[in-house]
């Protein structure tokens, strides 16, 4: 379908995944699968010519980069940059998009800017830079100290926005402070899709990139240590995609109490509403909670998870409070606990109804529980590898099923650590569970279920201790 443009011209409509399968592609699909493999054949006279998609003046194709330095820009860490930046950006938009590139320096902001439709704000950096405060290039954001729910550092309005290759240090943040002082989001999304955050450094932000409907976000080699939330997702309905990021105590790797607040109150990525959602090859270290999903009022997620890592979480790698009913789908997860007395690997609210598939990942470290299992959706763990629970020295098992109807199968509860004798606890209140196939190394397979209970609603069999 097409519509006009200013000039005269005709273009196609903005594509919607939703509009696309409820209009057209189920029918044609449907069509499709009636006639065997058709192949859909359009008639030549109805295929769109030069004539329906212009090309475009012979100007429009010169280019349009652009240093901040032509706007009266300087990285010398005392001068503001707002407006300079500002009037890059906006020139760069008015030329229908372009890149706007930020030389080497430490640029200082006492306001905030606004990222138009088209254009990219590009520093040197061409790699994923990592404890930046004062090398390659560098942005400083000052305003908003003391309020978190403030106007943002950075806006993104518009389509097909990027910000690439720079690094954002908050000079203002106190590194060897108690706590940390609250700041806006760093970077907030507005309007538009497309919407991408390559190779930047989030060295210290109170909160880091807001997501919120960024249909078709793609958010790629990030580092840093956001202190507070890392990213936060939530209304996109058009397949987000978030790829090696590392949040890690760049900045206050040497006080203790900074890196307790952030255990007790950090997140490193907390995702909402959002279809499809695919994450892959990410890590965070020493957040309360490595991994959150959450239900605003728009819903919770649903999406595919490969290669995550969440290393001494305080209260869990991952906190599933609530999914979609097609679940959460995590494989080849890495999950480490802490030392704080209730720290667990996975845990599942009883307010979650999606189910939940975690397949060869592994966890380890000073746990109490590996997992703590309520809710009503479906939660499986298939050939993953258990070790270091009970490190409390209390009796407590590797899993405790309280609720969510249950599969744990092939799976190695290794004798390794702190490991307790029990692999599974199930409480009346447990749905259903189906516990088969699955290896301890060093002490026999060890299972508690309620007695008076018909096996037909609990399957144990086929588990054996090693060398026994």
């Amino acid at each position: 379908m097409l519509e006009k443009t200013a000039n005269g011209g005709c273009k196609p409509r903005g594509f919607n995944r939703r509009r696309f399968l409820g209009a057209a592609g189920l029918a044609g699909l449907g069509a499709a699968a009636g006639a065997g493999i058709a192949r859909a054949v359009v008639p030549v006279a109805a295929r769109p010519g030069p004539e329906m998609w212009p090309e475009p003046p012979l100007a429009a194709c010169t280019g349009t980069a652009v240093s901040v330095c032509r706007f009266g820009a300087r990285g010398d860490g005392h001068k503001d940059n707002t407006a300079a930046f500002q009037k890059a950006l906006d020139h760069a938009h008015a030329q229908g998009g372009g890149i706007v590139t930020v030389p080497g320096g430490r640029y200082l902001f006492k306001g905030h800017l606004t990222l138009p439709g088209e254009t990219t704000l590009e520093g040197e950096f061409r790699a994923p830079p990592a404890w930046v405060t004062n090398k390659g290039t560098v942005l400083l954001p000052t305003e908003g100290r003391g309020q978190p729910n403030g106007t943002p550092f950075l806006t993104s309005q518009g389509n097909n926005v990027t910000l690439r290759g720079l690094g954002i240090f908050y000079p203002e943040q106190d590194a060897q402070a108690t706590e940390p002082a609250p700041y806006p989001w760093t970077l907030q999304h507005g309007s538009g899709d497309n919407l991408a955050v390559l190779d930047v450094a989030l060295t210290n932000p109170y909160q880091g990139l807001n997501l919120e409907l960024a249909g078709r976000h793609y958010i790629a080699r990030v580092y840093g240590q956001p202190l507070l939330t890392g990213i936060y997702v939530d209304q996109c309905y058009d397949i987000g995609r978030i790829e090696n990021i590392h949040f890690w105590p760049f900045w206050a790797g040497n006080n203790p109490a900074m890196g307790k607040w952030v255990s007790a109150h950090g997140e490193g990525l907390r995702i909402a509403r959002s279809d499809w959602e695919y994450v892959f090859n990410t890590f965070v270290l020493g957040y309360n909670i490595g991994y959150h999903f959450v239900k605003s009022p728009h819903g919770a997620c649903n999406g595919n998870f490969v290669g995550l890592g969440s290393d001494a979480s305080g209260r869990a790698a991952v906190v599933v409070e609530h999914s979609q009913l097609p679940g959460l789908l995590i494989t080849n997860g890495e999950f480490v606990g802490d030392q704080r007395p209730e720290s667990e690997g996975l845990i599942v609210e009883a307010s979650n109804e999606g189910s939940v598939c975690l397949q060869n990942c592994s966890f380890w470290g000073p746990s109490n529980r590996i997992g703590t299992l309520r809710g009503k959706g479906a939660v499986s763990l298939i050939g993953c590898t258990l070790m270091s629970w009970d490190k409390n020295r209390r009796g407590e098992p590797a899993f405790l099923l309280d609720g969510a109807p249950t599969t744990i199968s092939n799976c190695l509860f290794s004798k390794w650590g702190w490991t307790g004798r029990m692999a599974v606890k199930i409480t009346p209140r447990c749905a259903s569970a189906v516990i088969s196939g699955n290896t301890t190394v060093g002490e026999k397979f060890m299972v508690q279920r309620p007695s008076g209970t018909s096996p037909r609603r609990f399957q144990i069999a086929m588990n054996v201790a090693a060398g026994q």
